[in-house]
């Protein structure tokens, strides 16, 4: 075997994984039909330190609030797949804490919540805090520094450490700001504030939302903040998704305390700040809004805000021609729903807020726990 990571297999096994998300788009459609080819070219320009990131697509969305998107095209996602195909594993076993759950294999909304069960039993005090500008800010010589501290202890030999990093680096700096077109309205543009755009910056701060690697690398820039909240102050109730975090404590005077140690060692080693206003101290019992629930030491009930975007929705749907599609997207839904106090209000939904021809159409499968499309309807599909 080849001294090299940028093998045929990998790269097979980086565009299988990168294409399930993106089968049935026009650039994957496209680079599938001549597939063989451009995989031995991206590989070619890997080996001989040729690839760059192509041209990125920008457009912003609106829910839950303007942002901007920089998406990579189909090659650069294969390419990146690539790099955390290699690396996830070492940052999954030796060095993330288990309260770190966003992107991450086994995590996610629903682990979080669990964790979050658990602590806000454990503790009378929480606080819920979140670094402003996230992505925007994040310095990328302090990322890239991070990375290479982990790569370079890993037991590997000194080719493959040297083509990760090149690879990580190649990454890590491309501005997509240096070379993108905007595809929607360009009036969405406006609503973006300036301070959050990526455009007209000069490169050395912020990443772009929604990559594969963004969504990984975040995990590595943050780690330091676990680290440090975990280790170094001894916080034994914590937990972090992406940038927001809750710290628990016996009383608020001490989480008062580690949020201004927090405050400094986000400043000085990350240059990252906290959010001013979007921070609060209080009791447990009160309710802990995370990951779409809202968590007491009694149970967790599901987020008034995601209820009231499901009936926005339903509304929509309701006049839906794609049947197959409306149960789907509820599922998914109901899914989030299943893991709180919902028996009543999954019930409510489709009693008071699913259309009578819809009704027609579904079989409601358990407790109300999901849908189903009726059988005579499923065969006419």
């Amino acid at each position: 075997m080849s001294d090299t990571i940028f093998t045929d297999k990998n790269l097979l096994k980086a565009y299988i994984d990168c294409r399930k998300t993106k089968r049935h788009t026009a650039n994957a459609l496209k680079y599938e039909m001549d597939l063989e080819n451009n995989l031995s070219a991206l590989k070619d320009s890997l080996i001989c330190r040729a690839y760059q990131p192509g041209r990125s697509i920008c457009f912003v969305v609106t829910v839950p609030k303007p942002r901007e998107i920089f998406a990579a095209q189909f090659c650069d996602r294969v390419v990146h797949h690539v790099l955390i195909n290699q690396v996830q594993s070492i940052w999954e076993k030796h060095i993330f804490i288990p309260d770190s759950y966003a992107c991450r294999p086994g995590r996610g909304h629903h682990y979080g919540m669990r964790r979050l069960f658990a602590y806000a039993k454990a503790y009378p005090y929480y606080g819920l805090f979140d670094i402003a500008n996230f992505f925007g800010s994040i310095d990328k010589a302090i990322l890239f520094t991070c990375f290479q501290r982990t790569i370079e202890q890993v037991s590997k030999p000194p080719w493959w450490k040297e083509e990760i990093l090149w690879l990580a680096r190649t990454i890590i700096f491309h501005n997509p700001a240096g070379n993108f077109f905007y595809k929607g309205d360009p009036r969405l543009r406006a609503q973006v504030p300036a301070y959050k755009s990526l455009i007209g910056k000069d490169g050395t701060t912020g990443m772009p939302i929604g990559n594969l690697t963004s969504q990984f690398l975040a995990n590595v820039y943050l780690h330091e903040l676990d680290a440090f909240a975990t280790r170094t102050l001894g916080i034994k109730g914590y937990g972090r998704y992406v940038d927001d975090f809750v710290i628990f404590a016996d009383s608020s005077e001490q989480i008062c305390v580690w949020r201004k140690r927090i405050t400094v060692f986000l400043i000085e080693k990350l240059h990252l700040t906290l959010h001013p206003r979007k921070a609060q101290i209080q009791p447990t019992r009160h309710g802990i809004p995370f990951v779409g629930y809202f968590i007491k030491p009694g149970g967790v009930t599901v987020r008034r805000n995601v209820v009231k975007t499901l009936k926005r929705k339903m509304y929509r749907w309701n006049t839906h021609t794609d049947t197959a599609q409306v149960i789907a997207s509820l599922n998914s839904y109901y899914g989030h729903f299943g893991k709180a106090k919902t028996a009543h209000l999954r019930k409510h939904l489709i009693e008071a807020h699913m259309s009578p021809d819809l009704k027609e159409k579904i079989v409601v499968m358990g407790n109300w726990q999901y849908l189903k499309l009726r059988k005579n309807i499923q065969n006419k599909v």
